[in-house]
């Protein structure tokens, strides 16, 4: 749990990129333990970059973080970058076949200086809404088009293997490395609708970050009349969004929600806020979620 509530938003990110709870339950997994570790021998340098992030954003302005999952990659980089623990070997490596055939990117390889191990890192961030059907739960994401099981699969059989390729094991040897072996860092968050029961997955971390999502036919019952609300765009998703300048009240933001979903199929994240603190966060969807074509 981040233990400090900094002020500035990049600062956020990056506390909650190493001290968030992870998604998976899983020993291939980066350990929770040393994540921990980790971010209270951060933690003093956290307070100084909120105090001035001017280090902090410089470095995230030189890189591609348009995409939420390049931002969150380049937040786990400028730790690492400062950790005694952990020294950078090579990042976002592209993998090809002498016939110039792409096999994948390897995010990370790090090594561990106390283990005394190589390790190869396999970044993801990702939001799922939970649907429960015939019996069976299933993670999918907000927009219908991802999910999680398919997802983990391809970590696990794909990405977490590429350096097993000759291509992987050619790199290997250019960089001087033996051995290595292979982790995910999984972060994000999974919402559930209020009235499904859902069935519990052996792969899902007991301590996964959760919240709600509804039907948008279901906002007006759900949502408080005591409440005030904002859309929360992506680039806001991983800590908790910048204090808004302006709130909708109930009736303004239903009105908001269905113009916005009647333009697009996405589906929309949505904080709410009670005397100005944040109380929740989650996502408003079509009523026909998930059967969507994107």
């Amino acid at each position: 749990m981040v233990r400090h509530l900094f002020k500035n938003k990049a600062v956020r990110d990056l506390a909650w990129a190493i001290s968030s709870s992870g998604l998976l339950n899983k020993s291939i997994t980066v350990s929770d333990v040393i994540l921990q570790q980790e971010y209270l021998k951060f933690e003093q340098t956290l307070i100084r970059l909120d105090k001035n992030p001017d280090q902090l954003i410089e470095f995230l302005s030189t890189k591609n973080t348009r995409r939420l999952g390049h931002y969150f990659e380049q937040l786990v980089f400028f730790w690492l970058k400062h950790s005694e623990r952990y020294t950078i070997k090579a990042k976002n490596l592209p993998l090809r076949t002498e016939k110039k055939e792409t096999l994948g990117e390897v995010d990370l390889i790090v090594y561990d200086e106390e283990l005394e191990v190589y390790q190869h890192w396999e970044l993801a961030v990702k939001f799922y809404l939970a649907q429960q059907c015939n019996g069976k739960t299933t993670y999918i994401g907000p927009n219908a088009n991802d999910y999680l099981h398919l997802k983990l699969n391809k970590l696990l059989t794909h990405q977490c293997k590429v350096l097993e390729t000759l291509a992987g094991e050619k790199l290997l040897k250019q960089l001087g490395i033996d051995e290595v072996e292979s982790k995910l860092f999984v972060k994000g968050c999974l919402y559930y609708h209020p009235e499904q029961n859902y069935n519990s997955m052996e792969f899902i971390h007991p301590e996964h970050s959760s919240s709600w999502w509804i039907y948008s036919k279901e906002a007006d019952d759900f949502l408080s009349n005591d409440h005030q609300y904002v859309l929360v765009h992506k680039n806001q998703w991983l800590s908790t969004p910048t204090q808004p300048t302006t709130l909708m009240g109930k009736v303004e933001c239903i009105q908001t929600i269905h113009k916005s979903l009647s333009k697009s199929p996405r589906s929309l994240q949505l904080a709410c806020y009670k005397n100005k603190v944040l109380v929740s966060q989650g996502f408003i969807t079509k009523d026909e979620w998930p059967k969507l074509i994107l």
